[in-house]
């Protein structure tokens, strides 16, 4: 029979271990800060953004994000309001259309040939998308995709192509300075300034797309994933940028037993991308 203290110190471990909000392929290890800090009752909240404080609520309790590095970033939150006042993506409605791709306006710097979508950047080769052949688009075949330009965030100097795949959808940011790309997942929106770009993939409730949200940062030589989070007790739906630092978060809840309703309460939550 294992000792009781054992016993006690087994239990220590296993509740520390348990993070569901960290990501499920960047765990956050704890820091040795982390680990040194005070309990949260003793640490301020932050200072409201002015959306938030033009905006005050109840509804909404604060809740964090615990990011890859130990890092804990908290959402205020804030109404409906501060967030219909704010401006919305850019990008049109996606219509799933090779056919309709807006080629046009890429000014000859995204062309098709076929099943390749060919994106010219300012230096290097043309980066090439190929897509599966309509015979091999199969839910069989795993690997299928079919590839489709869909528009351009100019302030972060990005061209945005979905990756349509048999059972859920992918995005594809191309950075039109280097051509530097990545794939990632959700609906693609830039801060004001260009520095960053935010997806929301709300994939709770039916389905196969992947409940996640992500924060990409856009240097010179391009995009670059800095976190992304699978949270299970809400879906983010969209977001729109209040500042070119913060930003608003449309989420849909859970209820009790885990079930995303059809009336699922939804909250607005404000996050600071810059830390």
């Amino acid at each position: 029979m294992k000792n009781p203290s054992h016993l006690a110190v087994l239990l220590l471990l296993a509740s520390a271990a348990c993070r569901p909000d960290a990501p499920a392929t960047e765990p956050a290890a704890p820091t040795a800060a982390s680990q040194a800090a005070p309990p949260a009752a003793s640490v301020p909240a932050p200072k409201p953004s002015a959306a938030t404080a033009a905006s005050p609520t109840s509804h909404s309790p604060a809740d964090t994000l615990h990011l890859p590095g130990g890092r804990v970033v908290q959402l205020l939150p804030t109404t409906a309001d501060a967030f219909n006042q704010l401006p919305t993506s850019t990008l049109p409605k996606f219509t799933n259309d090779p056919d309709a791709e807006p080629l046009s306006a890429s000014q000859g710097l995204v062309r098709r040939e076929g099943l390749d979508l060919l994106l010219q950047p300012a230096q290097g080769n043309a980066v090439k998308l190929s897509s599966t052949p309509e015979a091999e688009f199969t839910l069989q075949n795993g690997n299928g995709v079919k590839f489709i330009y869909w528009g351009n965030l100019a302030a972060a100097h990005q061209w945005v192509v979905q990756a349509v795949y048999w059972e859920e959808n992918g995005i594809v940011l191309v950075d039109q300075r280097t051509g530097r790309s990545v794939e990632l997942t959700g609906e693609a929106v830039a801060s004001p300034d260009g520095r960053f770009v935010f997806l929301t993939s709300p994939g709770l409730g039916g389905g196969d797309q992947p409940n996640v949200l992500s924060l990409v940062q856009i240097d010179a030589a391009g995009p670059r994933l800095l976190w992304q989070r699978e949270p299970t007790a809400w879906a983010p739906v969209t977001a729109r940028w209040a500042t070119s630092s913060r930003i608003i978060i449309e989420r849909r809840h859970t209820l009790d037993d885990g079930s995303m309703a059809d009336d699922a309460p939804v909250t607005y939550d404000e996050l600071d991308a810059s830390r």
